[in-house]
């Protein structure tokens, strides 16, 4: 073992991960926990817009409410 093989090996080793960090997509990359914790975070949302359905003469958006399994409006202000 010498200092050149150790450098050499960790060269090499840098460069692989450069080069599969550049060349990976983002969706083949692993997921965080940081990722994770906004996945859980957003589903836990009450309530939830509901896109298909034109809003109301009194500008009241339609949306789901995950707790009481309903659809409720709620004017915009």
């Amino acid at each position: 073992m010498s200092f050149a093989g150790i450098g050499n090996a960790a060269l090499g080793t840098l460069a692989v991960n450069l080069a599969t960090n550049l060349l990976s997509n983002d969706e083949n990359k692993p997921a965080t926990k940081k990722d994770l914790k906004n996945l859980i975070t957003s589903l836990k949302q009450r309530y939830y817009p509901i896109l298909n359905i034109p809003v109301r003469r009194d500008g009241a958006k339609a949306y789901f409410d995950m707790e009481s399994k309903s659809l409720v409006y709620f004017k915009q202000k």
